[in-house]
């Protein structure tokens, strides 16, 4: 079927969404629509656990939030001006992050992330960026990773990347380069609680050197806490970038900071057609009021409990070779092998087990409101069987996952 051919390359416009993200033979390869915590697919219905890689945090097409998009819309999208719609999600925004007094929308991560560099450049007229993570598909940053095809050497040179929360790489980096430095951007979470230490450190040299600290919220904002990494953690950056979870799907981003940076907008290009997209505007309105305290208190509480139940049944994996960790933050709980070496192979046989039980999962669970006692059962189900697997002296990893291998998103190119 032509739906299923190279007239989409890659079979996905998101690596992270394609095929070969899932055990071959196997796995759904296509989405026909989807609700709650449920996606139906070309093989059937299946929970999901990835939730549209984390922006779906209340569930699939709920109808409230569609209903507040029809009626805008109804008003019309694509104006030649800058509506008045745009100015009143701006300041519920604000209000609801407790940060900043100005905001740019955009549509993608990718965007706002990309132009809070350029506006760091602007503003500090260096160049050298040091970030950490993952921001996007751009080539400030994907030019410091293995796809980074298309980059010129001359971009990739401008970025240099720690690994995750390593403070005395930070310190390094910014002794060996603090005059150069325009920004540090930085996701403040991950997959774990934040580790303080570091993100104070981070604060403190971009103060001793000059350079803007930006918190990339993409991930965080609107999932951990109503104020995102900065409410939960106290620390404050200069600029933050909010995208996937204030939209609930609808594509929707924005960066946010004090004016005595954000005016220079008006001088750096940042500006495309679709930006003030009031289909992406609603959603976030919407969101941000829905979005409460007792929003937050469910989803923390949920998480945890989830977090401990799985922490317990992975402790009981014996062979170490084998051993699976797990990290949370709340509204997301991520798992990883111990040993890098095993990381495909382990990947590979998980997802196949939570397939056999019907639920897509891609090592991360992002939790969403509309994940019930069932879907959260059934998941720890699956990891207590996976664990008695992996502890059964004839289990042979290698040849359970035998030409059904998945593939990292970040392999070597080409």
């Amino acid at each position: 079927m032509k739906h299923y051919s190279d007239i989409i390359p890659d079979k996905s416009h998101t690596f992270s969404k394609a095929h070969h993200q899932y055990p071959k033979g196997i796995s759904p390869l296509t989405a026909k629509k989807a609700y709650g915590s449920k996606l139906v697919t070309n093989l059937g219905e299946y929970t999901d656990w990835s939730m549209g890689l984390g922006p779906v945090i209340k569930g699939y097409n709920f109808k409230p939030l569609n209903d507040h998009i029809m009626n805008r819309i109804s008003s019309g999208i694509a104006y030649s001006l800058p509506s008045d719609f745009e100015f009143d999600v701006a300041a519920k925004l604000l209000s609801a992050v407790n940060f900043g007094d100005s905001v740019r929308f955009a549509r993608n991560g990718s965007d706002v992330t990309s132009a809070a560099v350029r506006l760091s450049r602007y503003i500090t007229k260096r160049e050298l960026v040091i970030c950490n993570g993952y921001h996007g598909w751009q080539d400030w940053f994907i030019g410091t990773t293995t796809r980074s095809g298309g980059v010129p050497e001359s971009i990739k040179a401008l970025t240099k990347k720690i690994e995750g929360f390593n403070s005395n790489e930070l310190e390094e980096m910014f002794h060996s380069n603090g005059d150069e430095v325009a920004c540090l951007i930085i996701e403040p979470m991950i997959g774990d609680e934040p580790n303080l230490e570091f993100l104070k450190l981070a604060r403190d040299l971009c103060d001793k050197y000059g350079s803007l600290l930006i918190f990339d919220e993409c991930w965080t904002g609107f999932r951990c806490y109503k104020e995102g990494a900065i409410g939960y953690t106290g620390i404050r950056p200069d600029l933050v970038c909010y995208a996937k979870a204030i939209g609930n799907g609808v594509p929707v981003s924005a960066i946010v900071g004090p004016k005595n940076f954000m005016h220079n907008f008006e001088e750096i290009f940042f500006s495309f057609t679709h930006a003030s997209d009031p289909i992406g505007l609603a959603a976030a309105e919407f969101m941000i009021d829905y979005l409460d305290e007792n929003f937050f208190h469910t989803l923390t509480l949920k998480t945890k409990n989830f977090f401990e139940k799985i922490k317990l049944e992975l402790k009981k994996i014996e062979n170490p070779k084998y051993k699976i960790n797990a990290t949370s933050y709340p509204g997301k709980i991520v798992l990883s092998p111990f040993e890098a070496k095993m990381g495909i192979q382990l990947k590979t046989f998980i997802q196949k087990e939570f397939l056999k039980e019907n639920m897509l999962f891609n090592m991360f669970f992002a939790i969403c409101e509309d994940h019930n006692a069932a879907d959260i059962d059934l998941a720890l189900n699956v990891i207590q069987n996976i664990v008695l697997k992996l502890n059964m002296e004839d289990f042979d990893l290698r040849n359970d996952v035998k030409d059904q291998l998945v593939s990292p998103v970040f392999r070597q190119q080409k």
